[in-house]
């Protein structure tokens, strides 16, 4: 709408209405009937939209029609246009969850599940497909509830990965009460957060097996390992890791036939390793008695 430029009778003044001069006999500007109502046609839309009946009496209906749930669409998921953004968009975007479901059997998760969470329950191991990728905005996030006893494998869409917070990439495995943060980026999803990501950060990485290590969040460190004795009954022991600060204690136990005692050799004990000694329980020494140990460190 503007003003009723293209009527010369109209009487505009630099584009715009004036009022009468009293004192020069000028007239004042005229209202067109076709531009007064289309300025009222135009207020009526408005209106009629958000639901309302137009009403003479009433002089707040286009507030009320603008602060009314019926008037805004809703824009399409994804979005990144620069419309107002009505709070259904604002509630799907992911500043809150955009839902709940529960899943008690294995499913292929689909574009409606981003921004929420899918929580699953099942007594047998089942799988979680991830949505594919494309045509999800980039940074949206999809979290992962097990809820079950069975062991939940999450996997990436066909030709797509699945890449965890320390760089390697393959499906996740999560156990009962574990939980999976993922987020999409440009060619795949990223695990960010979550108790099984744990499994991948630094403060909270092991290996398992007969030799190996834990760290924990605290900064402590637990390595574990075997050895076997040299001719003078010594074992030098290298630990799978160094202690990052220094190496605190250890326990040793001869694995053997009989009875014999294992000692720390005072000193010895360095953030890369350690020498430990083997006698009998007569004294004696000798080549090729195994040990076990477990030390600590941080």
């Amino acid at each position: 709408m503007d003003y009723p430029k293209s009527v010369p009778s109209a009487g505009l003044v630099d584009g715009k209405f004036v009022d009468e001069d009293l004192l020069t006999g000028k007239p004042g500007s005229l209202i067109p009937a076709s531009w007064g109502n289309g300025v009222t046609q135009e207020l009526l839309t408005v209106i009629q939209s958000a639901g309302l009946t137009p009403s003479e009496a009433a002089n707040n209906q286009l507030l009320s029609a603008l602060r009314s749930n019926n008037l805004f669409v809703t824009a399409p998921q994804f979005n990144q246009g620069k419309a107002v953004a009505t709070t259904e968009f604002v509630a799907r975007a992911g500043l809150q969850f955009s839902g709940f479901v529960s899943y008690p059997a294995s499913t292929v998760l689909t574009v409606a599940n981003v921004g929420g969470v899918a929580s699953f329950a099942s007594a047998t191991p089942i799988t979680a497909t991830l949505p594919s990728i494309n045509g999800i905005a980039h940074a949206s996030t999809l979290h992962v509830i097990n809820a079950g006893n069975g062991v939940l494998t999450i996997n990436p869409a066909a030709n797509e990965q699945i890449e965890t917070c320390n760089g390697t990439f393959g499906a996740l495995k999560l156990g009962l009460g574990d939980s999976a943060c993922l987020i999409k980026l440009a060619s795949q999803w990223r695990l960010y957060a979550g108790s099984i990501s744990d499994r991948y950060a630094t403060a909270h990485s092991g290996v398992y097996g007969n030799v190996g290590y834990q760290r924990f969040a605290s900064g402590n460190i637990e390595q574990w390992g075997v050895g076997t004795t040299d001719a003078k009954g010594e074992v030098d022991v290298i630990f799978p890791i160094s202690f990052p600060t220094a190496f605190s204690s250890l326990v040793a136990t001869h694995a053997g036939g009989d009875g014999a005692m294992v000692i720390l050799i005072a000193g010895s004990g360095k953030q890369q390793g350690c020498k430990l000694k083997v006698r009998d329980f007569g004294g004696s020494i000798a080549a090729g008695w195994g040990i076990n140990y477990f030390a600590k460190g941080y």
